[in-house]
Parts: structure tokens; C-alpha cells; sequence
């Protein structure tokens, strides 16, 4: 497409998922529609089959911004993993953004700055910045990123993934979004996933500037049970990737070390034969040697065991006003 100096304007598809999400989908679209500079910009609103207010709340935005918004209820229930896919493919701009229902972007010039960016430097595959973390339950408010990851390539991403989805900027033509491949469908971590096929096609560049909230989850502690379902999505995620790079590509000792380390850590939540079994057995399979058992400390997770440095800071944090979407014009 072109301005009207002729010059070839960049546009940009922002994927949101949605379901049941009436208390946060408000802020979540107007920190959207509130971006500005020289983009096209469509809002793609995945609602899936909601049962509260979610779709009369997309429907409101969408009569305001009829030429911005597309809005699609799905027929069925199609799951989280399903829901990101039919959004996926929906996509032809130059550039794909992520936002979920229950996050927000508090910067109006997040996008802009993201674009220009990989606007002029052609070998980045995707932009990611820092985001303030948002505890509902407590008001507790914290900084991503405490420790700022270097510009690179997959192989630092493939070790931890350090990009907030809603905070990712995607090159969306280096990976064709209506073939991903079929796992993905069933992979709970399909953001992780999403990261590093896009990295495997060029470079990575951060911004250290927040321009987004993250709604984070309670800070309890889990329990052992839940401790290992969440080693285990993130382990499956990277075993899937490694079967799908390969073992000659760039990524895979990283992927390889990070999913020695989830093993690791799945073993000593102890726990049943049969989750012990499948640690062994994934072990045996990608030929990984796990180190000595080591029994998982049931309190790690627990707020208590914070240290006291970060138990003041998030005190702290509970006075300061939580960042707004910026103001529509």
C-alpha cells in the first residue's frame, strides 16, 4: 500500500484472543485503537463462543471503528491453542502484533516505535519490549526484564523464553501463518512456540522502554502436582521444536539444555510412578542424561520465601498507580 507521497506505508494485524473476558477486554482495545503513527493498523478479535458480556463489548468497539476492527466469533469452542491458529491465519499484514483480552498496551507509540524499527533494519524477524507485571490479587506491580537480554539470534531464546506476548512484534511473511505445523494445535505454550519460529528466520532486538501490561496469575505457591504440569507444557514445547529444527540447526543445544533442565525439574517433583516413568522415558528418547535426583522444595514458590529486598518492593509497588491505556482521540 502507499501514502500519498507514494512511498509504501507498513500495516500491521493485531491478534486478540478472547474468552469471558468482559472485566478486561475494554482496556485491552482501546490501548490498541489508541496507537498512532504512519501504519494501517486492523485489530483481529478472536472471540471463542464467550458466555459473558466479551461479545457485546467487541461489538460496541467494533461500531466505533468499523474500518479497524474485524470481529470473529468462532462457531465452536475452539481452545486456546485453536483460537491463536484461526487468528494466525487471518493475518496479511506486513507486520503481526499480539494482545490478549486480559492484557493492554500503555504506550500510544509502542507500536510505531516496534515498526521503524524492523522498518529499517531488514534482517530483524521480530521486536519485543519490557512490561510492567500486574498482580490483581495484590496490587503488587513489578518490571520485566530485570536483567536486559542482548540483541541476538534463536540461540539465547532457545535456552529461556524471555518474550511477553504481548509485547512481540512479528516480520509476519517469514513463516507462512496458514501452515504451522499441525503440534501447535496442541501445545500449551503456543506463544514460546511462535517466538522461536520467527527467530529461526532472522534477528532479535528488545526495547528496554514498558509500553504494556501483563496480568499476572496470584503469586501462591503450587503444589507439586501443578508444579510438574507446568514443567511439563513448557518441556513439551521444546521437545516439539527440537523434532521440528532438527538436531543440526542453530537452536537445538539450547533447546536440548532447556529441556534437560525441565526433566530435571520434573523428576524431583516426585510424585507417581507413572510421572517418573515418563521422565525417564522422554529422558531415554531425546538421549539426554539427567543429573542426581534431587527432591523439590514444596516452598519455593510460596510468597513467604520471597526475599526481603523484593517482599518491600512489591509492598511498595501496591501505592503506585497501575499505568492506563493511553487516551483515545
Amino acid at each position: 500500500m502507499s501514502g500519498r507521497t507514494g512511498v509504501s506505508v507498513p500495516d500491521v494485524d493485531v491478534v486478540m484472543i478472547a474468552y469471558n473476558k468482559a472485566r478486561y477486554i475494554d482496556e485491552a482495545i482501546a490501548g490498541v485503537m489508541a496507537q498512532k503513527g504512519d501504519f494501517r493498523l486492523r485489530l483481529i478479535v478472536m472471540d471463542d463462543c464467550s458466555t459473558d458480556a466479551t461479545p457485546e463489548i467487541i461489538d460496541r468497539w467494533r461500531r466505533r471503528f468499523p474500518d479497524k476492527i474485524l470481529n470473529v466469533r468462532n462457531p465452536r469452542n475452539l481452545g486456546l491453542q485453536g483460537n491463536y491458529v484461526a487468528g494466525f491465519r487471518l493475518v496479511t499484514a506486513r507486520y503481526m502484533a499480539i494482545c490478549d483480552a486480559d492484557d493492554y498496551w500503555c504506550s500510544s507509540r509502542k507500536l510505531s516505535r516496534q515498526i521503524a524499527y524492523m522498518e529499517s533494519h531488514p534482517e530483524c524477524a521480530l521486536t519485543f519490549h519490557r512490561v510492567i507485571n500486574y498482580y490483581e490479587s495484590t496490587g503488587e506491580k513489578s518490571l520485566s526484564h530485570r536483567q536486559r537480554p542482548s540483541d541476538g539470534d534463536i540461540g539465547q531464546l532457545s535456552r529461556c523464553n524471555f518474550i511477553t506476548n504481548l509485547s512481540v512484534v512479528y516480520r509476519r511473511e517469514l513463516v507462512d501463518l496458514t501452515a504451522l505445523p499441525d503440534w501447535i494445535l496442541t501445545d500449551r505454550s503456543p506463544d514460546y512456540v511462535m517466538h522461536m519460529l520467527y527467530a529461526a528466520r532472522g534477528m532479535i532486538h528488545f526495547f528496554n522502554r514498558p509500553m504494556g501490561v501483563y496480568r499476572k496469575a496470584e503469586g501462591s505457591s503450587w503444589s507439586l502436582t501443578e508444579r510438574f504440569e507446568q514443567l511439563k507444557m513448557a518441556f513439551v514445547a521444546r521437545r516439539n521444536l527440537l523434532e521440528h529444527f532438527g538436531d543440526g540447526h542453530p537452536a537445538a543445544e539450547g533447546l536440548r539444555d532447556s529441556a534437560r533442565s525441565l526433566l530435571e525439574a520434573m523428576r524431583g517433583c516426585g510424585g507417581s510412578a507413572e510421572r517418573q516413568a515418563y521422565v525417564d522415558r522422554e529422558a531415554s528418547d531425546l538421549g539426554i542424561v539427567l543429573a542426581e535426583y534431587v527432591a523439590a522444595d514444596t516452598g519455593s514458590r510460596s510468597g513467604m520465601r520471597r526475599p526481603i529486598l523484593s517482599r518491600i518492593r512489591g509492598l511498595v509497588s501496591r501505592f503506585l498507580p497501575r499505568p492506563r491505556p493511553p487516551r483515545l482521540a
